[in-house]
């Protein structure tokens, strides 16, 4: 959720074209990747059966990567196109990062139900 207020940070830092600037909001936005990133293969790993872990791992990795990271530019676009500001960007961001919120939540707790039983 930090990284979803960080995206109403980092277009004014980087349209004010001071490098020091620059290079701190793409740091610190690295950083907020990083810490996604990190604990994401085991999340990934506890979601599927030893038998297909690979197999389900791999594909649900893939599949989110082409329409999560293959749409985000294209929208992102639209939406400066349209709006002419990287404020709806940083909203479009900042909805995407409470839709991840929320899946991990839910995640987590079908996870706990699956252990349950």
């Amino acid at each position: 959720m930090v990284s979803g207020g960080w995206a109403f940070a980092v277009f004014p830092m980087i349209d004010s074209g001071s490098p020091v600037q620059v290079v701190a909001a793409i740091t610190v936005q690295l950083l907020f990747i990083s810490l996604m990133y990190g604990p994401q293969a085991a999340l990934f790993a506890e979601l599927f059966p030893k038998s297909i872990r690979y197999s389900g791992a791999s594909l649900g990795y893939q599949v989110g990567a082409v329409v999560g990271g293959g749409f985000a530019p294209i929208i992102a676009t639209a939406l400066f196109a349209r709006y002419e500001s990287s404020l709806s960007i940083s909203i479009y961001l900042a909805a995407m990062c409470a839709v991840s919120f929320l899946s991990v939540i839910l995640l987590g707790q079908r996870l706990r139900q699956g252990m349950a039983e």
